[in-house]
Parts: C-alpha cells; structure tokens; sequence
C-alpha cells in the first residue's frame, strides 16, 4: 500500500493540485492530511473539498483552530489577516456555517494499524499540537516523541525531515503550500507500507498566479511572496 502524507496547503491550491497530480501518476491508495488546509492563502474550501473528493484522512491543524476562534468571536479576522494574510477571513465566506461546523468535527490527531506498521499523525508534535519540530531538534525533544508508534507523521513546522527515533521513524512531511526552504517546491511524504520505505517528495509548482493573488488580496504583507520566492535564483 502507498499513501500520500501531506501538510499545510494554506490555501494554497495551485501547490495541492501539482501534488495531486504526480500522486495520481504514482498510484497512491490512500491521502493522509495532518492539518492547516487555510490561513496565508485564499482558496481554503478549494483546497478542502479536493481532499475530502479523494477520501483524504484529515486532522484539524492550528490554523483551523484560528478560523474557529474568528467564528466563535475569540479573534478578530482582521488582526489575524494582518500577521497570515487573507486566507481565513476569505475561509469565513468561503464556507457555509454547517460546513464549518462538519469541519469542526475532524479530530486532532489519528492513529491506525495498517500493514502491520502502526502509524500517528499529528499537526505539531505527539506531545503539542502547536509545538514546532525542525530538523536540527535535540535529543531531548525528539524523546519526547518516542512513543510506540512505528512512523510518527507531523508538519507545521513547514521543515521536512525523517529521524530515527528508539522505536519508529518521526516524518516531518514539511509543507505543501508554503515551504519555507524554497519557493514553489511542495514538501509532501511517500510511503510505500509494503516495503517500508518512506520518501520525502519535492513537488513543483508555478508561483506567478499565487503572486498575483497576493497583490491583490495583501500588498501590505511582504512575507507572503518573499516566501514565496525564497531559495530561489539565490546564489
């Protein structure tokens, strides 16, 4: 069996749909989602409805908590647009109330026995679901993560790498929508369960028409194209 380990579109569709896209011409049986389908960028039900069209396992990430809390009259979309852009206060009219409230329903983390190989997925961390995993973690944090759990499946931290723990493997899958290595490369994870491999993908896409999106919906916010182009034409 193979399955597609994905993390953080952010509203990111053009990024989702150049993933999905060499998943199909692999052959994937299965999509996991570890969370964070909005915030930053603007096509947040787009993004959702693909992966729940292709029966995606879904957990809730912190962003989707952060929608909630605008819903529920805790934040104020407008401060929250001005740290991450646009994508949650396009969420709230993206979504109907009874769309939200199916959302709200998606856990936070998941564990299943497939293969024999037991499997944990979770947006930040075993231990935190907001706590950031990157690659030059200590020993300490990563003990933290030891549990007996074969593969360990985490994102948020938009960092990815796999790292031997003393029972399984924690997989940061990195993210699809938003790298934070290099601009206009998706980080996903392959896993072929059958063999017990497990590859960390790096997917193009075109940036221009998120750019564009971005002058558009947030010229005041730098961050979200500089990202975009980060690592590349760098010498």
């Amino acid at each position: 069996m193979k399955i597609a380990v994905l993390s953080d579109v952010h509203g990111n569709i053009f990024a989702l749909e150049a993933v999905l896209k060499k998943i199909e011409q692999i052959g994937v049986d299965r999509i996991i989602f570890l969370g964070d389908f909005t915030g930053y960028y603007y096509h947040s039900k787009d993004v959702f409805d693909r992966l729940n069209e292709l029966n995606a396992t879904m957990i809730l990430g912190n962003h989707e908590h952060m929608l909630f809390e605008c819903v529920d009259g805790i934040l104020d979309a407008e401060i929250l647009r001005q740290k991450y852009g646009s994508g949650h206060k396009l969420a709230l009219k993206q979504f109907t109330a009874s769309e939200l409230d199916q959302v709200r329903k998606l856990p936070d983390s998941h564990l299943e026995t497939i293969n024999d190989f037991s499997i944990g997925c979770f947006h930040g961390s075993p231990f935190d679901p907001n706590f950031y995993l990157y690659p030059d973690a200590s020993k300490e944090i990563l003990s933290k993560c030891d549990i007996e759990i074969d593969y360990i499946f985490v994102g948020h931290s938009h960092c990815p790498f796999i790292a031997k723990l003393g029972h399984g493997k924690l997989v940061n899958v990195g993210s699809v929508g938003q790298s934070r290595i290099t601009g206009g490369l998706a980080s996903w994870c392959l896993v072929d369960l059958n063999r017990g491999i497990l590859d960390l993908q790096s997917t193009y896409y075109d940036t221009q028409s998120l750019l564009r999106l971005v002058d558009k919906y947030d010229p005041d916010i730098d961050y979200l194209s500089k990202i975009l182009k980060r690592g590349v034409n760098e010498e």
